[in-house]
Formats: C-alpha cells, structure tokens, sequence
C-alpha cells in the first residue's frame, strides 16, 4: 500500500512517539500498561560522572483511542542532570517547526553539537487496516534549548528510519519535581490529524541515553577544533537511602494519565557506601 507524501508523514510522527490507538486485546491480568526502567554506566561509581539510560515500554495489547501528548520522566534530586556537562549549547527552534511538528531539516536541524544532551531510538507498530502490522523504528536526539523562567528548555528530534521515514520536533524542559525527586524531563507532542481510516499506532519502546558515549562536543585548542567526549550525569557521592527513584507519567488528549516508578540499585562498585536521607 502507497500513501499520499502528507499521510505518510502523518504516520511516521505518530509512530514515532504518538499513541492514537493499541490493539484491541484485553489486558487483563497482563502486563502493566506502561513500565519505567533506568541504569547507569557498569562501571560507574558514585561521585564520578556516568551515562544514564532511561528505557519506557508501552503494552501495544493496551487500549486507548487517546493520542499521547506528554511524556514525563522525573529523577532522583540527587543526580546532577542540569549540572552536568551536558548542554553547553543552545538549540533554538522557530515555533512553526513545533506547530507543525513535521520539519525538513538535516542532520540536527542547524543546532549545534554541543547542544545534544541524549541519544537513543523509539518503536512503535503501525497496524493498517488492511490487517497488516508494521513496525516503525526512528532515532531520538534530546538537545538543550533557551533557558526561560529559571527552566532549561528541551528539543527533542525524531527521525524516522523505517519503514516511512520524516523528521520531526518537539519542545520540553526540566522542570522541578516533589521529593523524593528534583527534576523532571517533560515532553510535550501537539495533537496531530486523526488517521484512523488509514491506520492505528501504539508507541512500543522509547530509549533514551543521557551523557551517552556516542555524544561529542568540540573545542578550539590552540588553533584547532578538538573533538571530545563531555562528562554525563553526576552520581552523589552516596547513594540516596533504597536508591535512585525514576517515575514516567503519560498524559493523553482525554485528560487520563499512567504512571510507573522503578528503583535503580547504587552502582555496584559502590553499593558498600554508607546509605544516606
């Protein structure tokens, strides 16, 4: 089947990262609709700096006809994401790319490489209605935007990959969060045209590595541009008491909500550290 330039588009933003519907499976007695998980570095240690990956999962057997329209991933207060050497750069993006979502950009859409913050990929499953289900696959890259309001702003690009394949944008921040987190990495998807002549999406997995080591910034060093690989999130120097708590809360176009939390283990080489409040 061969879709209009337009709707495909449409289809790779929803999956992408959009929920407009799952399969019409029941659930009951499966698994949880939406599940978090977190890790650091294997050999990181407390008080160093690390990569930190961020892994949320979608039950496709779960059902909402609601498109997803925010994702918000809060962290532990202890952990230095904003002071980080993350996001030496700004990544500034007109309104009408957000707007539209759809973008025509290459590359990082003229923002500069100091300005990426994290890395990953997104699946999702096109179910046609024709019966076909199609996985779609796309790189995520999270970017530091203009501060405003004491709130670091977040663009955050996905490219699609396969089987359609466009590029799109949407905006965030980091925002403050009740103990016992301190921050909160939200992301806000505007509302796109219904397709459910043509098919339903239901994001799978949404993956996202801050500080990963792919990531590389470059400097000017006695006359010459030197790449090099910035420092992550910064680890306390011991580990808060039943260690790191991650939360991920869905909001939809419905006004619903899912949540889920997950604790991530002191880092092994550490975990002898004397616990702390």
């Amino acid at each position: 089947m061969r879709f209009r330039p337009r709707i495909r588009a449409a289809l790779v933003v929803l999956a992408a990262l959009c929920a407009a519907g799952g399969l019409d499976v029941a659930v009951a007695g499966a698994s949880k609709p939406i599940r978090v998980s977190a890790a650091f570095d294997r050999d990181a240690t407390l008080g160093s700096s690390t990569a930190l990956e961020i892994v949320l999962r979608l039950d496709p057997r779960w059902k909402t006809d609601a498109q997803l329209t925010e994702v918000r991933i809060a962290y532990p207060r202890s952990l230095g994401v904003v002071s980080s050497g993350l996001g030496l750069a700004t990544c500034t993006r007109p309104a009408a790319d957000f707007a539209a979502v759809l973008i025509d950009a290459a590359g990082l859409g003229g923002c500069p490489a100091n300005a990426v913050m994290g890395v990953g990929s997104a699946r999702a499953i096109v179910r046609l209605t024709d019966g076909q289900a199609i996985p779609e696959y796309a790189t995520v890259t999270v970017l530091s935007g203009a501060l405003e309001r004491g709130r670091l702003g977040l663009v955050v690009y996905v490219d699609g990959q396969r089987p359609f394949g466009a590029k799109l944008a949407f905006e965030g921040e980091v925002r403050g969060a009740a103990p016992p987190y301190g921050g909160a990495l939200t992301v806000r998807m505007p509302q796109v045209p219904a397709i459910k002549e043509l098919a339903t999406i239901a994001l799978v997995e949404l993956r996202v590595v801050l500080g990963s080591h792919a990531i590389r910034y470059y400097e000017r060093r006695r006359g010459h541009t030197v790449a090099y690989r910035p420092d992550g999130v910064q680890l306390p120097a011991a580990c808060p008491l039943g260690g790191f708590r991650f939360q991920a809360q869905v909001g939809f176009s419905d006004g619903s909500r899912r949540t889920a939390s997950s604790v991530t283990p002191c880092p092994r080489a550490v975990a002898s550290a004397r616990a702390t409040r």
